[in-house]
C-alpha cells in the first residue's frame, strides 16, 4: 500500500471526518482491522460508497474516456446514452442499505454529476441520512441563480471545482469545451450564497492540475481561493496520457510484486464503486476505459440492483480481490486469478505501464497534443509520442 498517497488522499478529504457517528467510527476500526489481519470475508460496511449517478459529461477532456477519439479504437468504442442515469428510487435503496455504516459517498466516476437532473435531491437523500456527500465537477455549465443556491442547500458536504487555468487558452489545452468564465462565475457564487445563507457547507475545494503551460497562473488561483473563501486548494501534476492508454492490455506485466507486511491497496477493505447501473467494481483506478466500452473487459463483480450491497461487499470476487492485494504473489499458485479484475494493476503488480504515461512534471502539451482546425487539441501520431494509438 502506498502509504504517502493515502496520507495525501485522507487529507484532500479531511472534512469527510468531522461529522462521523458513533457507528461509522466503529465500521472505520473494523475495516482497518480487518486490513492488518489481511482478511478476505470482512463484518465492515465500505468506508467510502463512490456512486456514479451518471457517466455522462458535457467536456472531453484530453485525459478521459470522453475524449475525441482521434482514431483510438479504445475511445471510438466508448458507449453513453441519455439514459445513463441512476434513478433517485434506486439511489434510494442503495442509500438505505449503507446508512449507519458507511461514512461518505463521492457521485461521480466517469461523469460529470452536475449533468444528472436528480442530483440535488440524491444530495438531500444522503445527507439526510446522515452520510457525508462529495461532488467533483468541472463547473462548466451556465447554472441560473437558483440551481446554484439549490447546490449549496442541498446538504452536500464537499464541493471540488476542478480550475486547471484562470484564462480560456490555457484552460481549453485539457478541458476541452470548457468555459473558465463559467467556472470562476458559479463557484464565486456559490461562496457568496454560502455566506448569504449562513452555512457552513459544503465545503469548497479548487482543484488545480498543473501542466507546463499553465504553472504562471497557479499562485494567483491560489490567491483567488482565498479570495473566494475556498478551503482547499489542491494542486498536482497532470496526465498527459489518456486512460485508455493503461489498460492491461495496452501494457506488459511483469510479475507480481512481493508480500508485505500489509495490503497493498486499501481499496477492497474501505471502497466500493458502484456504475449508474447497478453494476460494481472495486475501484475506480483501473481498467477504466473498460468500464463502458462496447465489447471492453469490464469484469464487474456483481450488480447492487441485483443482489444486496452487502452480498456484493463479500462475494467470491470482492474476498478474491482482498487474496490478491494481500499477497500479490498468489496469482502464482491460484492462475485462475489471473482473470480478476485486479489482474494487472500497477500498484501489485511490477509493470511497464509507465511506458504508456505521460506526466506533465516532465513532458509538455505541445509534446503530445497540437490544435486541429476546430482549435482543439489533438493527440500527434503515435511514431511522434510513442503512445498507443
Amino acid at each position: 500500500m502506498n502509504t504517502r498517497v493515502m496520507i495525501e488522499t485522507t487529507w484532500r478529504r479531511r472534512h469527510w471526518l468531522f461529522r462521523l457517528s458513533p457507528g461509522q467510527i466503529w465500521n472505520y476500526l473494523v475495516g482497518a482491522f480487518h486490513l492488518v489481519l489481511k482478511r478476505e470475508r470482512v463484518s465492515s460496511f465500505p468506508g467510502v460508497v463512490k456512486i456514479d449517478i451518471s457517466p455522462i459529461c458535457n467536456l472531453s477532456c484530453t485525459v478521459c474516456v470522453h475524449a475525441d477519439p482521434n482514431g483510438n479504437d479504445a475511445l471510438e468504442r466508448q458507449r453513453f446514452a441519455p439514459g445513463h442515469k441512476m434513478t433517485v428510487e434506486q439511489f434510494r435503496k442503495i442509500i438505505d442499505q449503507i446508512a449507519g455504516k458507511t461514512a461518505t459517498v463521492s457521485l461521480y466516476t466517469w461523469g460529470d454529476p452536475m449533468t444528472h437532473p436528480d442530483l440535488d435531491e440524491m444530495c438531500r437523500i444522503a445527507a439526510d441520512a446522515g452520510l457525508q456527500v462529495h461532488v467533483s465537477t468541472n463547473f462548466s455549465f451556465g447554472f441560473k441563480e437558483d440551481r446554484l443556491r439549490s447546490i449549496v442547500e442541498s446538504g452536500l458536504t464537499h464541493l471540488t471545482v476542478c480550475v486547471d487555468g484562470l484564462s480560456q487558452e490555457k484552460y481549453q489545452k485539457t478541458r476541452v469545451g470548457g468555459r473558465i468564465d463559467r467556472v470562476l462565475h458559479n463557484l464565486r457564487r456559490v461562496a457568496e450564497l454560502r455566506k448569504e445563507l449562513g452555512r457552513e457547507y459544503p465545503k469548497l475545494e479548487m482543484q488545480y492540475i498543473k501542466y507546463q503551460h499553465n504553472l504562471d497562473e497557479v499562485e494567483p488561483a491560489r490567491r483567488l481561493a482565498a479570495e473566494l473563501g475556498v478551503e482547499q486548494f489542491s494542486d498536482f501534476w497532470g496526465a498527459l496520457h489518456n486512460y485508455a492508454d493503461r489498460e492491461p492490455d495496452q501494457y506488459e506485466t511483469l510479475r507480481p510484486k512481493p508480500n508485505q507486511l500489509l495490503p497493498q491497496c486499501y481499496w477492497p477493505h474501505f471502497s466500493m464503486v458502484i456504475k449508474y447501473n447497478g453494476d460494481v467494481i472495486p475501484c475506480c483506478e483501473h481498467r477504466m476505459a473498460a468500464q463502458h466500452m462496447e465489447g471492453g473487459d469490464a469484469r464487474v463483480f456483481g450488480n447492487a440492483f441485483e443482489t444486496s450491497v452487502a452480498e456484493v461487499w463479500n462475494n467470491e470476487e470482492y474476498q478474491k480481490a482482498r487474496r490478491i492485494v494481500s499477497n500479490p504473489e498468489v496469482v502464482n499458485r491460484e492462475p485462475e486469478l489471473r482473470k480478476h479484475f485486479c489482474d494487472g494493476c500497477f500498484v501489485i503488480f511490477d509493470t511497464e505501464i509507465q511506458k504508456n504515461s505521460r506526466w506533465a512534471n516532465r513532458h509538455r502539451w505541445e509534446e503530445v497534443f497540437e490544435m486541429d482546425e476546430r482549435g482543439r487539441p489533438r493527440r500527434k501520431p503515435k511514431d511522434v509520442t510513442g503512445l498507443p494509438a
